[in-house]
């Protein structure tokens, strides 16, 4: 599974780190420590906002499955993301094909 293949992908990955993050009642500033990145970081991810981690991806990646880890959820296991995308997106309708 590549878990950075789009904007929207990690903007979607974010989003239910987030919930989860808040379903579990866990402080953003405990968390940074646990994961050793800052709280900008996990806001960041939080958001799909990359550009925190723009000097290289795989420093996204690595950020994401260590946030994830301490949160005790698995990415492969994480709930259909695919799906959420989808969701997510508002077409307005004079962009919609016809």
């Amino acid at each position: 599974m590549n878990l950075l293949n789009s904007p929207k992908h990690i903007r979607a990955l974010g989003r239910q780190l987030k919930e989860e993050r808040e379903s579990q009642g866990h402080n953003l500033a405990i968390l940074a420590g646990q994961c050793n990145l800052s709280v900008v970081q996990l806001t960041a991810i939080e958001r799909g906002d990359t550009l925190s981690f723009a000097r290289s991806q795989s420093n996204l990646l690595i950020a994401i499955q260590a946030y994830a880890r301490v949160l005790g959820i698995s990415l492969s296991d994480m709930k259909d993301l695919n799906n959420s995308l989808e969701d997510n997106i508002f077409i307005p309708e004079f962009l919609r094909k016809k």
